[in-house]
Parts: C-alpha cells; sequence; structure tokens
C-alpha cells in the first residue's frame, strides 16, 4: 500500500532522517531499500498506553500536509512516499497515524 511519512532532509538526496524514533538503531536511513521495524511493546506520552512499536506513516499526502500543522518548524521538513507492510492503525493516537512494519521510500515531496 502507497503510504506517506514525514521526515527530515539530510544532505544526502537518497538519505531522510526519521522525526523521533529511529529504524534498527539509526534516525537517518535510505530510500530505495527496505526498512524494517523492530516490533516490541512501547509506551508513549500519548497517555501511557502499551502498544506494539512500528514505522509512523500516515494514509495520503493530505493528512501528511495536515499532520504537519503540528510542527512549530517545518524547515528541512519533507513528505516522503512510501510502500508499507503489516499496516495497522495507531488506535490512541488523536490523529489519523498509522504503524506499519516495514517501508520503501520511493521519493520525497517538497513543501
Amino acid at each position: 500500500m502507497i503510504t506517506f511519512k514525514i521526515m527530515e532532509k539530510t544532505n544526502k538526496p537518497d538519505h531522510f532522517k526519521t522525526l523521533f524514533h529511529g529504524i534498527n538503531g539509526t534516525r537517518t536511513v535510505p530510500a530505495g531499500e527496505w526498512l524494517e521495524a523492530t516490533i516490541k511493546p512501547v509506551k508513549d506520552g500519548s497517555g501511557g498506553t502499551v502498544y506494539n512499536s512500528g514505522i509512523h506513516v500516515l494514509n495520503n499526502y493530505n493528512d501528511a500536509v495536515s499532520y504537519l500543522k503540528n510542527f512549530s518548524n517545518i524547515e528541512n521538513k519533507v513528505i516522503v512516499t512510501c510502500v508499507a507492510e503489516g499496516i495497522r492503525l495507531k488506535r490512541h493516537s488523536k490523529h489519523q497515524v498509522l504503524l506499519c512494519d516495514k517501508i520503501f521510500i520511493l521519493k520525497a515531496e517538497e513543501l
């Protein structure tokens, strides 16, 4: 399924940084490769709900643009188009955030 993810630009056009948690021990990840989440029970700041971790993505481009409103500074942010597998809703999120097991970054959309 095609999904969208908000990331940060890096000095390499084919690499991006995750916003909060890394993937496989690093926040800097390449495009054009399958990236796999470490799935484990986690608790976040949205009320202490325990859930199975995953890579955060959004269902469509408009949801990603809307989610950007949560950031006071969108400098260096991009929306990347991804193929995602193992998708599930992050039920306790107040936004339409999805979690997935794997992503393959296809391209970045400049803001």
